[in-house]
């Protein structure tokens, strides 16, 4: 069996990207990220996420401890789906 395509070798133009094709490459496509998170220590339930240079937070909803003042959890799975 033949190894993935590398994912961040790719080429990155509209119409020779790979996500561009009718179908994707039976071997796969390979890629890696890292994603750090962290509880960010005397907020209640406030986490902060980061990835190279971006930076999100989430909370929860008062009644569990949190401020609501970020979307939950959750809220980032389902808007990860729709993306």
């Amino acid at each position: 069996m033949e190894k993935p395509l590398d994912g961040a070798a790719l080429p990155r133009v509209v119409g020779e990207r790979v996500i561009d094709k009718p179908e994707l490459p039976s071997q796969g496509i390979s890629t890696d990220n890292e994603v750090y998170t962290e509880v960010v220590v005397g907020t209640g339930q406030l986490k902060r996420g980061t990835f190279r240079h971006f930076e999100v937070f989430c909370d929860e909803a008062a009644h569990i401890g949190g401020t609501d003042k970020y979307p939950s959890p959750m809220s980032y799975m389902a808007m990860g789906t729709g993306f």
